[in-house]
């Protein structure tokens, strides 16, 4: 979430506050509802944890069912970021778990990106940077305590949250 992906944090918020869901851990089937984005939950195996469809102008989520909330959150917000950020280029994403990415021919095709854009909507939108910011005066002293802290605040996994600090500038990792 470096300087190049402000355009991204700043859609991240603008989203949250115009459906006035602009708070720790809200919840993001509703928001995905006044969106106008259905949500399925599916069975979809062990390499997909979810995927984004445009099907005759509809947008459409499916997640894997039996994930636990906070990776469901997480799938669900990465989808919403392909529909704001990439629906007009391409109507379909499926995301497979996160596994090793090798540089590759697939490298240089602008899908890694639109992945990388979508993590970083899916972290603005769960984990708002001014949200973050209140919140840390509220966190335990200890960096372990305070992450954890954070991450049941915000509804996402230590590791989610985590990362965001380090992308935030905050030192961790």
């Amino acid at each position: 979430m470096k300087s190049n992906f402000n355009y991204i944090e700043e859609k991240a918020e603008e989203i949250l506050y115009k459906f006035d869901l602009f708070k720790p851990g809200f919840d993001i089937k509703k928001l995905s509802k006044k969106m106008g984005v259905t949500i399925n939950e599916e069975d979809l195996g062990d390499d997909v944890s979810g995927f984004f469809v445009m099907v005759g102008g509809n947008p459409a989520i499916t997640y894997k069912k039996g994930d636990n909330k906070n990776r469901y959150r997480f799938t669900i917000a990465h989808e919403l970021g392909h529909f704001i950020l990439h629906s007009k280029d391409q109507p379909i994403f499926i995301d497979k778990k996160p596994t090793m990415m090798f540089r590759n021919s697939a490298s240089s095709t602008g899908e890694i990106l639109k992945e990388r854009e979508a993590n970083a909507f899916a972290a603005a939108l769960l984990m708002p940077k001014k949200l973050i910011i209140d919140e840390i005066n509220n966190a335990p002293n200890h960096i372990e305590d305070a992450i954890s802290y954070l991450s049941e605040q915000f509804g996402v996994s230590v590791q989610a949250m985590s990362f965001r600090l380090s992308n935030l500038g905050y030192g961790i990792g």
